[in-house]
C-alpha cells in the first residue's frame, strides 16, 4: 500500500498543496490516518478521491455539490449518494448542452468566416 504526505499527494496529483488543504478542510478528502505529531497520511483511496474531486471541479462542479456527494460516501448513505449522483448528471446533461450549442455556434462563425475571407 502506497502512503502519502500532503505534499505527495499533491504532487503525484498534479495539483498544489493548498488545494489538498482546502479539500481536507472542506471535508473532501481526509487522511487515511496521522501520525503521532499530527502530520495527516494519506493512501491510494485518497489519491484517488482527490483526482475525482479534481477533475469534477475543473468541468464545472462545485465545490459545495461535490462535499456533499462526499460527506455521503463517507457515511456510506446509499439514498444521499443517489440523489447528489443525479444531480450531478442534471448538471453534466445541462453543461454538455451548453456546450454543444457553443460547438454549433463556433462552427458557424467559422463557415462565415472562410466564405468572407474566400470572396475578398
Amino acid at each position: 500500500m502506497n502512503v502519502y504526505t500532503i505534499s505527495r499527494l499533491a504532487k503525484e496529483a498534479g495539483v498544489s498543496v493548498h488545494i489538498v488543504r482546502d479539500y481536507v478542510l472542506r471535508g473532501l478528502l481526509h487522511p487515511a490516518r496521522r501520525t503521532e505529531s499530527g502530520y495527516g497520511i494519506f493512501d491510494e483511496r485518497s489519491l484517488a478521491r482527490l483526482c475525482f474531486v479534481r477533475a469534477a471541479f475543473v468541468s464545472g462542479i462545485g465545490l459545495d455539490e461535490l462535499a456533499r456527494l462526499c460527506r455521503a460516501l463517507d457515511a456510506d448513505d446509499s439514498t444521499d449518494v443517489i440523489g447528489c449522483i443525479d444531480r450531478l448528471l442534471g448538471q453534466i446533461a445541462t453543461r454538455l448542452a451548453a456546450l454543444a450549442a457553443l460547438k454549433t455556434e463556433l462552427a458557424g462563425l467559422t463557415h462565415r468566416a472562410v466564405e468572407g475571407h474566400t470572396h475578398a
